[in-house]
C-alpha cells in the first residue's frame, strides 16, 4: 500500500471518529477580536485573521478543514498579491499555538473530497512571534506553512501533499507594513516532509533545520537563496529530484546529514550561484568519491559556478534520529 494511500486511510479514520462525536464548526472569513481557542472540526470558508495582540489556539485532536475556492472569490481578506494566498489561509499577526500530541495530531487539510496540492493557501506567519506548530498534520496547501518575517517552531509535524513544505524569506514586499525588512527566524525539527512539490525553501531569512526526515519531494528537499543564515544538520534527505539546491546562497551551514539517493543530484548550485559552498562531514550513500562528485553539481561542472566542499565527508550513515 503506497504512501499516499496510507496517509489518505489515516485521515478518512481519524475525520470519522471526530465525526461521531463532534459537531462542525463552520467559520467564515473574519478577524478574531479576541484570544481564541479551536477544537473539534473546523470548517473554515474565508480567511481568518488573527491580529496582532490575539493567540489562536488549536487544541490536540482538532481537525481544521479549508475550502477550495476560485481565486477571485470573495473569502479572500486581503486580495491575492504577495504576501497573501488566492486560496483560503490562516493570516497570522498574532499568534497561533497549535500543539498537538503524539497521540493526538491537529490536522490542517482540505475539505474537498479528491483533496489536490493547493486546494488552501497556508498558515501564514506575517511578522509574527511566538509561533508553535508541533504534533501537526498539514496536507493539500500551497505552502504548508509560509512566513514573511515571522518566527515559529516547528517540530514533531507530518508535512505532505502541499505545493511546498515550509517557505520563509524576509519580509521585503509592502514597504508601508508593519513587518517589513524583518528577516524569518524559523527553527525546524524532527518533522516528516514528504511528497510535496518542494519540501523547504527559503531566503534571506535564518533557520536552524535539524533531525528532518525529508524525502520523495518533486522537485528539491531543500532550496536556500541569497542570505541563508541557516545552519542544517542531521537530517535524512533522500528520494527529491534535487537533496539540497543552492541559489546564491551565502552563510549557510550544510554538515553532519545523511544526503543519498536523490534522483538528479545531492547537491547541485544554480546558475547563479557563484558562491563556493562548505558541505564538510555528510554522508553521500558512498565512500566512492567519483561517485560522490557525479552526485554534486558545482564549478567540476561549469566552471562559472561556486564549489560544493564536500570534504571531508563521513563513511558511514549517521544516526539523524537519535543525537
Amino acid at each position: 500500500m503506497n504512501k499516499l494511500r496510507l496517509i489518505t486511510l489515516s485521515l478518512m479514520f481519524l475525520l470519522t471518529a471526530c465525526a461521531g462525536n463532534q459537531k462542525t464548526i463552520t467559520l467564515n472569513k473574519q478577524t478574531l477580536k479576541q484570544n481564541t481557542t479551536w477544537s473539534g472540526i473546523v470548517l473554515v470558508n474565508g480567511d481568518i485573521y488573527v491580529p496582532p495582540g490575539i493567540t489562536l489556539t488549536i487544541k490536540p485532536g482538532t481537525v481544521v478543514k479549508f475550502k477550495r475556492v476560485d481565486e477571485k472569490s470573495p473569502a479572500n481578506m486581503f486580495g491575492t498579491e504577495s504576501p497573501y494566498f488566492p486560496e483560503i489561509e490562516l493570516i497570522i499577526r498574532g499568534r497561533i499555538i497549535a500543539r498537538g500530541t503524539p497521540e493526538r495530531h491537529i490536522v490542517f487539510t482540505s475539505a474537498a473530497i479528491n483533496a489536490r496540492p493547493k486546494d488552501w493557501g497556508a498558515i501564514n506567519l506575517l511578522g509574527s512571534r511566538g509561533n508553535i506548530i508541533e504534533y501537526c498534520k498539514i496536507m493539500f496547501a500551497y505552502d504548508g506553512v509560509h512566513s514573511h518575517g515571522g518566527e515559529a517552531v516547528i517540530s514533531y509535524d507530518e508535512i505532505a501533499k502541499n505545493g511546498v513544505g515550509i517557505s520563509f524569506k524576509k519580509a521585503e514586499e509592502l514597504k508601508n507594513v508593519p513587518w517589513y525588512g524583518k528577516i524569518s527566524n524559523l527553527k525546524i525539527t524532527h518533522n516528516h516532509i514528504y511528497d510535496n512539490k518542494g519540501g523547504i525553501g527559503f531566503r534571506n531569512s535564518k533557520a536552524l533545520i535539524s533531525h528532518n526526515l525529508i524525502e520523495n519531494n518533486k522537485y528539491f528537499g531543500i532550496f536556500p537563496k541569497e542570505e541563508a543564515n541557516a545552519e542544517i544538520s542531521y537530517n535524512e534527505i533522500t528520494g527529491n529530484k534535487k537533496g539540497i539546491y543552492l541559489y546564491q546562497t551565502r552563510k549557510v551551514r550544510i554538515d553532519h546529514n545523511n544526503i543519498y539517493d536523490n534522483s538528479e543530484y545531492n547537491i547541485a548550485v544554480a546558475e547563479a550561484q557563484d558562491y563556493d559552498v562548505a558541505a564538510p562531514d555528510n554522508w553521500f550513500g558512498t565512500i566512492d568519491r567519483r561517485k560522490i562528485e557525479e552526485s554534486i553539481f558545482d564549478k567540476h561542472d561549469d566552471k562559472d559556478l561556486g564549489q560544493v566542499f564536500y570534504q571531508p565527508f563521513l563513511r558511514r550513515k549517521i544516526d539523524w534520529e537519535g543525537k
